[in-house]
């Protein structure tokens, strides 16, 4: 682009150069981020650091590409990729004045401008991930520890990080306490906000295209662009703002709505949690291990704190511990452990030799652990003191149950649909779909075992003891077998 210039009387023209930083993606083709845009230049210098690059080495999906061979992307790439759906948004957005002034206008006391927080707070949503994503965190029970990454190693890794504070005196200082307030940790959550994390965000619509991509599955092919070209900022009848999407977009929503859902069971695939179920077990073994004094062929310090003390787990010790960080200690572990169970749990997991299952659903049983069916229990705790095996390590349950479509709760602000009359409403008023928390019918009772020995020793006693809905072991292997 050039724009004339007048110099000792005559015109002349100066070129305005552009600097562009690309990324080409499966999702959402050529992404492009402009380096004269202050707040994309400060998003590309988050992207460089250390603490960001390291999503590259973090699977998005955890252990999925267990099942989905192709499930392999990151949170690296995810996370530019809801940048990209922000930069949308605010790109529609600025096309209304009255809006393009309240995301120019400062955030509370700071000199931020408000499209600037939403655009690092999508960036930096996932910073503070664990290795393998949420499965480390279910694994390890680390909300229990209130060790989460949205609650815990978000703001330690903001407002600590060495490089990202070298950053922040660059640019603001304010910036990182301003994106931990926006998102409602330490002040009330800004109406904003709602497009980074809410029921329908950038966060959500990024991820259902992205993993139903990489998973080889249909349920994703949502209509992100009608979504986001059809919000605006609007208030509610007692003046709160808020963000709306207008009548017309319902259809997009509850296509949207369903989308998730489904995805949500996705992520109950039996062999999905088999692996978990193997993971949890070698984690065991090897937290076991170190506490009884053995030489595990692997220390891995960092994962041990963070397993038995994380509070006090550091910053930088915690950035060192990635997927990469991960598997190297379960490939020591089977090549040097001097506990031989531990050793061949771990070489289970490098061998994709996943623990075999029994959905107690299937038999009509409704209660809350195997125990309750002593019988069955005692039975296979017995095949297990015959072979010396250890039932604690050697043996997982575990009830999962899809999330329902639709959740607003007290914390949880509803999907507001404006009407067109001058009334916003909670989405339930206006569609057609019933949203209201799906039933039970989704609900598996997943008992792990060993081997197919022990698989056909728990068929056995179930048959016995339940037989009105017993499973045939013939049927049992072919579901353990049914994927790659």
């Amino acid at each position: 682009m050039t724009e004339p210039k007048s110099h000792k009387g005559q015109e002349k023209s100066e070129t305005v150069h552009y600097r562009r930083t690309s990324m080409a993606d499966p999702i959402h083709g050529l992404i492009q981020f402009d380096r004269n845009d202050v707040s994309q230049n400060l998003l590309l210098t988050i992207t460089n650091s250390r603490a960001f690059q390291r999503l590259r080495r973090i699977r998005q999906m955890g252990l999925a590409e267990f099942v989905f061979p192709g499930a392999t992307h990151s949170r690296f790439v995810h996370s530019l990729g809801s940048a990209c759906l922000m930069m949308q948004t605010l790109e529609h957005f600025n096309r209304f004045p009255q809006v393009k002034a309240l995301l120019d206008s400062p955030y509370g006391n700071t000199k931020i401008p408000l499209s600037r927080l939403l655009l690092i707070a999508i960036l930096v949503h996932d910073i503070g991930h664990t290795p393998l994503s949420h499965t480390l965190e279910d694994v390890l029970d680390l909300e229990k520890e209130g060790l989460l990454h949205d609650k815990h190693w978000n703001r330690k890794i903001l407002t600590e990080d060495p490089e990202l504070q070298k950053i922040w005196r660059r640019f603001d200082p304010d910036l990182p306490e301003a994106i931990l307030n926006f998102m409602g940790d330490g002040a009330p959550k800004h109406f904003l906000a709602q497009l980074v994390s809410s029921q329908l965000d950038m966060d959500r619509l990024d991820y259902l295209q992205r993993d139903s991509h990489f998973l080889g599955v249909q349920y994703g092919r949502i209509e992100a662009d009608r979504i986001i070209t059809s919000m605006e900022i609007t208030k509610l009848a007692n003046g709160r703002d808020v963000v709306a999407v207008r009548e017309e977009a319902v259809p997009a929503i509850e296509h949207y709505l369903f989308g998730r859902h489904q995805a949500y069971k996705m992520a109950l695939h039996s062999l999905d949690k088999a692996s978990e179920a193997l993971l949890k077990k070698v984690l065991q073994r090897f937290r076991w291990v170190r506490e009884q004094g053995i030489e595990s062929g692997e220390p891995a310090e960092e994962l041990f704190q963070l397993m038995t003390n994380g509070q006090a787990l550091s910053t930088q010790d915690y950035l060192r511990m990635d997927d990469c960080y991960l598997w190297e200690s379960i490939n020591k572990w089977a090549l040097y452990s001097q506990d031989k169970l531990l050793m061949d749990l771990a070489k289970r997991m490098l061998h994709h030799n996943l623990l075999k299952f029994v959905d107690l659903s299937k038999y009509g049983f409704e209660g809350h652990s195997l125990a309750e069916l002593p019988e069955v229990y005692n039975a296979l705790k017995a095949h297990y003191a015959k072979r010396g095996l250890a039932f604690d390590f050697c043996f997982e349950e575990t009830i999962v149950q899809a999330k329902p479509m639709y959740q607003p709760t007290s914390a949880r602000e509803p999907i507001w649909v404006s009407t067109g009359r001058g009334r916003v409403v909670d989405l339930r008023e206006v569609s057609s779909f019933s949203l209201s928390v799906m039933p039970n019918a989704n609900q598996k009772h997943l008992v792990f075992v060993w081997d197919r020995d022990a698989l056909n020793v728990l068929s056995e006693a179930l048959e016995k003891h339940l037989p009105a809905r017993a499973i045939a072991p013939e049927e049992l292997a072919e579901e353990n077998d049914l994927w790659l």
